[in-house]
């Protein structure tokens, strides 16, 4: 329910590799949830090798929402009503993100997911980037205290980590049957070793320093 493409800044994952990556999981389909972008999963999708949810990791102005189900990218910096009106729109889905990962300065806001609980529909009660057992702990009970549908994924940003994370569901089409079959869902997943994180960083630097050499160029012409 939540992993990522080469389309992301923080992601090297190319669509061969993760194509790969997914059957090797066993996974009948995937969420593609890059940051701030949907051309990845559209991508993803028109090859025809994987069945695909379109999601979007989306920046808010007080931490990050995933929308799925979606038809047209969501814009960055809204505030958390906003981005979720903008999902309710196009008929999407409401997930949260690692809502509990205190080292994570892009999650959600807890005053933000305070307001906006009415229209969450699922909250994310494992991640398999998640430094610590514990968050995850903590989303499940939290997920569990206010009757939330519980999502996982594996966040993953390499081929290793594809099905770290992940739900057994019944079969569906569509969001509402997917919101309809979720209670019914059995959450699964190992975490992911923490150094993958500076093999994301470590991404990050390199396609910011080739943007940054590509402008120069461009300029120079």
């Amino acid at each position: 329910m939540h992993g990522h493409t080469y389309w992301s800044k923080d992601s090297r994952l190319s669509l061969a590799s993760l194509e790969r990556a997914i059957r090797r999981a066993g996974l009948d389909a995937v969420c593609i949830t890059d940051h701030n972008e949907i051309g990845g999963a559209f991508e993803l999708a028109a090859r025809g090798n994987v069945r695909v949810i379109i999601g979007e990791e989306v920046r808010t102005a007080e931490g990050e929402i995933i929308g799925l189900f979606l038809k047209e990218q969501i814009p960055v910096h809204l505030s958390p009503e906003e981005t979720i009106a903008a999902i309710r729109g196009q008929g999407g889905i409401v997930y949260i993100p690692h809502p509990f990962d205190s080292y994570r300065g892009s999650r959600l806001q807890p005053a933000a997911l305070a307001r906006v609980l009415p229209d969450v529909d699922v909250l994310e009660v494992f991640n398999a980037r998640n430094l610590l057992s514990s968050q995850n702990r903590r989303a499940r009970a939290y997920a569990e205290e206010h009757g939330l549908r519980m999502g996982a994924g594996s966040d993953s940003h390499t081929a290793v980590e594809v099905g770290h994370g992940y739900v057994e569901i019944p079969s569906f089409e569509g969001p509402q049957e997917f919101l309809a079959a979720l209670p019914s869902a059995a959450v699964h997943g190992r975490l992911t070793h923490p150094l993958i994180h500076v093999l994301t960083r470590y991404d990050r630097t390199v396609k910011r320093i080739r943007a940054r050499r590509s402008a120069t160029d461009a300029a120079t012409l």
